[in-house]
């Protein structure tokens, strides 16, 4: 609310010099969607792609202020990192530096952008998380005019991101967009997908984790009401199965399927097999970068080790077993 008011100038500012503009924008390029789960190893994919820089993306300055993006990125952006760096800021649920070039989410952006159809309001009210997840990630439950009012949203958000990249093709990450294949190609015919599976043992801890880190900081309403358990179970199993459902809507081409496993062990060589599978340009033009890039975060980034007591490790089983078989992980 703070930051409406503070901006709330700006904002008119950019809706006059910018709007009409971004209206009559046509997305020529369309984006590559990154697929996964939360914690599924969607942030590390997304940020070695956008070390090609034939591809733009959404920075989390566009995140937190999407409303005066266009107008202020260039100059505001080096203070906030400035901030950062001087304050020694951390961002708690990735456990990195905190950087507004870091890669956001569309989702959350429609949070920040004050949207009541932000699929991440479960998140702030995590008594609504159920609610919010049927009918802006599944879009059950929900009318023909609000599933185009999200659409018509979601675009206009869109082409705000590709005006501040010059209109280059996007690489984007949310994690609802797993479920959300067959809507994303009656948008963008043209779009390709790589999604990233991950052990889904591994998958329930870290978010059990990541839980804990949104009560703490973002949570605007206690969970203590709220089965945090059954919450990453229920929302976990139905975006996989959404996923398995639609991905054959996907023409020849445009989706390719990583690993986790085989990707933290060789990014550079499992992109290089995503980038043929998915036809992308030359992969030898950003090879180089990803490499030094991928050995740095391998030299820095420690990975947590999760471990689970029985009687949750029994729970995965039971509510994901079908998932667990799928990608041949061993079932506990």
């Amino acid at each position: 609310m703070i930051k409406t008011i503070l901006f709330e100038p700006l904002r008119w500012f950019e809706l006059a010099l910018y709007d009409k503009k971004i209206r009559h924008l046509e997305i020529r390029k369309h984006p590559l969607f990154i697929l996964g789960y939360y914690r599924s190893g969607t942030s590390f994919l997304h940020q070695c792609l956008i070390q090609d820089d034939r591809f733009g993306y959404h920075t989390n300055f566009q995140m937190v202020l999407p409303e005066v993006m266009l107008s202020t990125e260039k100059a505001l952006l080096p203070v906030f990192e400035l901030i950062c760096r001087l304050f020694n800021l951390h961002d708690s649920v990735h456990r990195v530096p905190l950087s507004f070039r870091f890669p956001g989410e569309e989702d959350a952006t429609m949070t920040t952008y004050l949207d009541p159809r932000g699929a991440q309001w479960g998140y702030f009210f995590p008594k609504m998380m159920q609610e919010q997840f049927q009918k802006y990630v599944l879009f059950e439950n929900i009318s023909k005019s609000e599933t185009e009012a999200w659409k018509q949203s979601f675009i206009y958000l869109l082409k705000k991101i590709s005006l501040a990249n010059q209109q280059k093709q996007l690489v984007l990450k949310s994690p609802p967009h797993t479920a959300r294949i067959k809507l994303l190609l009656s948008i963008f015919p043209g779009a390709k997908f790589l999604f990233i599976h991950r052990n889904p043992y591994q998958v329930f801890a870290s978010n059990k984790r990541f839980w804990q880190v949104v009560q703490k900081v973002y949570a605007l309403q206690g969970t203590k009401s709220v089965d945090v358990n059954a919450t990453i179970l229920h929302t976990y199993s139905q975006m996989m199965h959404r996923y398995l459902q639609e991905k054959d809507l996907v023409p020849p081409g445009q989706l390719a399927e990583l690993a986790y496993d085989d990707f933290v062990q060789n990014p550079v060589a499992s992109l290089r097999d995503a980038y043929a599978a998915l036809h992308l340009d030359d992969f030898g033009y950003c090879e180089e970068k990803l490499r030094l890039f991928t050995s740095h975060q391998t030299k820095e980034f420690v990975p947590l080790k999760h471990a689970l007591p029985e009687h949750e490790r029994n729970l995965v089983s039971e509510t994901l077993e079908p998932i667990i078989r799928h990608w041949n992980y061993p079932l506990l």
